[in-house]
């Protein structure tokens, strides 16, 4: 296998991806390795999580220093276990210890349990379901202008803008400060590839993301507004309200996970539909059936890829001990490709029936924001086919992010026909 590799804030893909050899051709070139940390497994992880499943179904990863589940059932198994399977002291590799333990991504029951109660609550008095016409007036905005100008970069000029202005309008953040915002998110995403951690720069961004959300939630207790930060601070299930540093929490992971995952899953369905064109035309011609391909979708090329689990106990699996305190990689990506649960699993079929997929997480951390993120995809494809039905990705600028959480392009420039 040759690959290009560029150690940048992400790499360029066109020409450098995987070749569509099965796994059992990539185990028998080289011995097998897999670290997601990895430019190359970043580039094109299933036929990596293909011998995983197959040869390594729990696989200790030496320079990442945890072990991987790949298999749908052992992966549904451990997101339902919450008391050995923890995600209390962080739901991502690396995760910021301040985080540990306030937010629903990163809690246990019963904490999850009340936070999930107050933020549900929050979600409901906020109306987050009735701000349809507020996404679709964005998505249209940023729209008009790209098919205006023949195309751009749909990642850049498309789906950050609108899942960045979608969610900062949702939350309250004023619309100035929506591109800072969106700095702020990418460095926190990334990781250097060399030292694998979030280097300074994405420090000096959590800092500021934090700083920022805390001004905004002190203002909003003084003179509280119709968003969701407002709705958050008002939340009270049975006498019980959000403290300050969950508040702050929640209200920064909601930014940078909304954002980012939105944004990510936008581009990587787009660059499928531009790679089987017969796909898209079958949706173009019944706009109808978006919600049913969105979830082909999802388990087709999932945004967030992988999340981190500890250990609270030792755990017999697969003729091997998972020792308590070790940390645990519920592969969402994997699973969804198992070729135990799905008929054919690698192919791209927008009338494939609709199945327990695991891109949104499941068990008590099933993602909060699913309803959302779904109609702000269905609002995408609506308005982008409602428009065009054909368009040309220029593969050689491609840029894919590197990330060892979430799977998306950093850049995706397409040309469209003139309007």
């Amino acid at each position: 296998m040759a690959f290009t590799i560029e150690f940048n804030h992400s790499h360029h893909i066109g020409k450098t991806r995987l070749s569509s050899q099965t796994g059992t051709e990539m185990a028998n070139e080289t011995p097998f390795e897999f670290d997601p940390y990895s430019v190359h497994v970043q580039e094109n992880p299933y036929p990596y999580y293909a011998v995983l499943r197959r040869d390594h179904p729990l696989y200790w990863c030496e320079k990442a220093n945890c072990w991987a589940l790949s298999r749908y059932e052992d992966i549904a198994n451990a997101c339902n276990d919450a008391k050995r399977f923890s995600s209390a002291r962080g739901n991502v590799l690396d995760d910021d210890p301040a985080r540990m333990g306030n937010t629903l991504g990163t809690s246990d029951p019963p904490k999850h349990d009340q936070l999930r109660g107050l933020v549900n609550a929050a979600f409901m008095r906020g109306r987050v379901v009735e701000r349809e016409p507020q996404m679709r007036a964005i998505t249209q905005e940023f729209m008009n202008e790209f098919f205006a100008a023949g195309g751009g970069d749909i990642i850049k000029q498309l789906t950050a803008r609108i899942s960045t202005s979608t969610i900062c309008d949702l939350l309250g953040f004023e619309r100035a400060d929506h591109v800072q915002l969106k700095i702020w998110v990418d460095g926190l995403v990334y990781r250097d590839p060399v030292t694998r951690q979030l280097p300074p720069s994405g420090h000096e961004a959590r800092r500021a993301m934090v700083d920022y959300a805390q001004k905004t939630i002190e203002a909003r207790r003084i003179q509280p507004r119709d968003d969701l930060i407002s709705a958050l601070i008002a939340a009270e299930v049975e006498g019980q309200k959000l403290s300050p540093v969950d508040l702050m929490h929640t209200v920064a992971t909601l930014l940078g996970a909304g954002i980012e995952s939105a944004s990510s899953f936008i581009g990587n369905a787009m660059l499928a539909l531009n790679e089987h064109p017969d796909q898209a035309d079958l949706l173009a011609s019944d706009l109808s059936q978006a919600p049913t391909a969105i979830e082909e979708m999802l388990r087709y090329d999932t945004p967030t890829q992988r999340f981190h689990r500890t250990a609270t106990q030792d755990i017999e699996l697969h003729g091997q001990t998972i020792r308590a305190g070790q940390s645990v990689l519920v592969m969402y990506g994997s699973a969804n490709r198992d070729e135990r649960k799905y008929t054919d699993p690698d192919r791209f079929d927008l009338t494939r029936p609709p199945s327990r997929h695991l891109a949104m997480g499941h068990g008590v951390h099933f993602c909060l924001g699913a309803q959302l993120a779904k109609a702000m995809s269905r609002i995408f494809l609506e308005e982008w086919f409602s428009r065009n039905r054909r368009f040309t990705v220029l593969h050689d600028r491609v840029v894919r992010m590197h990330s060892p959480v979430f799977r998306g392009l950093s850049s995706m420039p397409v040309q469209v026909p003139a309007q």
